[in-house]
């Protein structure tokens, strides 16, 4: 999956120009309610780094800064950008500390940004918290094999997202299956019980 599915494009992103003051910058940020935006070139093609509010206020009340000083010097995370065609779950590890990752076209130009909400759409996604359903827990010994064998118990169904919990784990691997909300409670407690002698556990059931 890649991160131009799924992104803010520019047409919706507040960003300041890098030839604003640090009092248009400011009163960018208040104006939009956004504790960071990001920075782009004078023409708007190209991205520049991001500008927050901490730091604006930071410089003014802390270091008695000016006013109408370039906000050049107070323009951090140059590098915290991804292309389009990058992985979306690459972008995972490099967001976390950051409120959104610019996003870079094909060309080289600003295409919008990557946010946190982008990510909890994408993981929302997995768990069948947009269509609906059951999502069951299930939890097997970790051992070669175990996950084909779950996938064939549940070849009847129409198995509509599978996520991989505690990857790594020497004991115990966590399976969440997300299944239709065509099911009725009925069928789910059949599949536990065709589940469970084969050696998986079911502790968790959620009707979304």
């Amino acid at each position: 999956m890649k991160v131009k599915y799924n992104f803010v494009p520019k047409e919706e992103v507040a960003f300041c120009p890098e030839t604003f003051n640090v009092q248009q910058a400011y009163d960018l940020l208040k104006e939009t309610g956004y504790r960071c935006v990001p920075v782009l070139s004078e023409d708007g093609t190209q991205f520049k780094g991001q500008i927050y509010k901490v730091t604006i206020l930071e410089y003014l009340y802390e270091n008695n800064g000016y006013h109408e000083e370039s906000i050049e010097g107070l323009v951090k995370n140059k590098e915290a950008f991804v292309t389009e065609d990058d992985s979306f779950f690459k972008s995972f590890l490099s967001i976390r500390r950051l409120p959104f990752l610019g996003v870079i076209s094909e060309t080289g130009d600003f295409a919008g940004i990557l946010t946190h909400a982008n990510v909890m759409d994408v993981l929302e996604d997995s768990f069948g918290m947009r269509t609906g359903g059951y999502t069951l827990t299930v939890t097997t010994h970790e051992e070669k094999g175990a996950l084909k064998r779950l996938l064939t118990l549940l070849k009847d169904y129409n198995v509509e997202g599978l996520l991989t919990l505690d990857n790594g784990e020497h004991y115990i691997r966590r399976i969440v299956v997300n299944l239709p909300k065509e099911l009725s409670e009925q069928d789910i407690e059949q599949l536990v019980k065709k589940l469970e002698p084969k050696g998986f556990r079911v502790p968790y059931i959620d009707k979304i």
